[in-house]
């Protein structure tokens, strides 16, 4: 490791953790001064015991600082050392980066969180961030990122994936682009079907959050059809039937509805749902997929075919009673389209209905539950009840204000309430739709 690659580490990761340097030096035993002259380069980092002490106090995996990974229990007979002086000055810049790049980035889990936003991108609009920071990385050079371990892509995409889930769409926005650059780099490295399986993820996720904004950029056409292409080298029947199933979602935002239904119900086909014993997650994926189906249905006014393909969806949670979590999962989302399919088809009566019929506690994670409530707001609205429409929304930017503050449908929504007259009964709606982005020009 060159002389000053693991003080950038140490401070990346002190940073990253928000410790300062007094609670770094408490945690390992040195004086303030000494940490900042080692950060700086000043005072060379390369005493293997001193190293050690980083990655103990920091929590990280050793190898970040070029040390052999000690296993507790086990016994060497060799002295521990430090790579350090072995590798050329280009081998010794290309770790230094690929660390820093994981450090960074968040690749492997908590110990390497990014710093937590700072004010002025807190209140940054959500859409825009997302689209100029998806932008970057779907409309740029093909992500120039650095290979990295599949188990630290994996990990890096869980971090992504739970943002989705909690509607942290600011952070998922830092951190998405560097998990597709990883994942590119990585895919053409290693070549493999799980190196191919991570990418497809990775951009599948990217067009689930851009189906969320204003459908203009385009962006989703991009990311949808790379998942498509990423898993293709995956060999993986559900992955495929979730990139495919984004394809259809971009079809449908752009009026294709019949050719988003076809391609939705094709990719319910390729799983493997026959026989006494199908696997739960081909059968759930299944379900899901007659869900989306059903959305663009109603997308295209047929109601006959909306309710055929939900009761169809139903039949499907029924074969899952034996697995909870996956039964629940899919009801939930059955009761979800049912709002949202009934809204469309002018409905809102039925809607609310259904939106009652479901405690929200029940809604396995914060993106269903705020898209739950949204709907629902959108249904009050059309039901000429736009204080109750106002009270829903604001319930949903209490449980997740990235995921109401990114929403094109929530702009349109609140422009529309800022024109209605019963202002009185909607306090604080300039306010909100300040907070969501929506103008009265919109």
């Amino acid at each position: 490791m060159a002389t000053g690659a693991a003080g950038t580490i140490v401070r990346a990761l002190r940073q990253a953790n928000r410790l300062t340097l007094a609670d770094l030096a408490g945690r390992c035993g040195y004086s303030i001064s000494a940490l900042s002259r080692m950060e700086t380069g000043r005072q060379p980092l390369r005493d293997v015991e001193i190293l050690r002490r980083m990655v103990d106090a920091l929590g990280v995996p050793a190898f970040l600082f070029g040390l052999v990974e000690h296993r507790p229990g086990t016994t060497s007979t060799a002295t521990p050392v430090a790579r350090v002086g072995t590798a050329t000055p280009a081998d010794e810049g290309d770790a230094m980066r690929r660390r820093a790049f994981l450090a960074v980035a968040g690749m492997a889990g908590a110990a390497f969180a990014l710093p937590r936003r700072a004010d002025a991108f807190a209140s940054a609009d959500p859409a825009t961030v997302l689209t100029e920071r998806l932008g970057d990385v779907l409309l740029g050079p093909i992500a120039p990122g650095e290979p990295a371990p599949l188990i630290e892509v994996h990990r890096s995409l869980r971090t992504v994936q739970e943002d989705f889930l909690a509607c942290r769409y600011l952070d998922l926005a830092r951190r998405l682009p560097l998990v597709i650059a990883a994942g590119e780099a990585t895919s053409r490295e290693s070549d493999t079907p799980a190196a191919h399986g991570l990418l497809a993820t990775a951009y599948t996720l990217a067009s689930r959050v851009l189906t969320k904004l204003d459908p203009s950029s385009g962006l989703e056409w991009i990311a949808s059809d790379r998942a498509m292409r990423a898993a293709a080298g995956a060999e993986d029947p559900l992955i495929s039937a979730e990139a495919q199933r984004m394809v259809a979602s971009a079809a449908r935002r752009a009026g294709h509805h019949d050719r988003a239904q076809t391609l939705t119900l094709a990719a319910a086909d390729h799983l493997t749902t026959a026989g006494p014993d199908p696997s739960p997650a081909h059968v759930a994926m299944h379900g899901m997929l007659y869900c989306s189906a059903s959305y663009a249905a109603a997308r295209a006014g047929d109601r006959d075919r909306a309710t055929e393909l939900l009761d169809d969806a139903a039949a499907t949670a029924r074969r899952l009673v034996d697995d909870p979590l996956r039964h629940r999962a899919l009801t939930a989302n059955i009761v979800s389209h049912r709002v949202s399919t009934s809204y469309l088809l002018g409905d809102a009566g039925t809607a609310l209905r259904h939106a009652a019929s479901v405690p929200i506690a029940q809604i396995p994670s914060v993106e269903r539950r705020a898209r739950l409530l949204v709907d629902t707001a959108l249904a009050a609205a059309q039901w000429d009840k736009p204080a109750d429409a106002y009270r829903t929304l604001l319930e949903a930017e209490r449980l997740a204000p990235d995921e109401v503050h990114t929403r094109s449908t929530v702009r349109t929504l609140v422009t529309e309430l800022m024109g209605v007259r019963q202002q009185a009964a909607m306090p604080g709606l300039a306010g909100f739709a300040q907070r969501v982005h929506a103008t009265s020009g919109n």
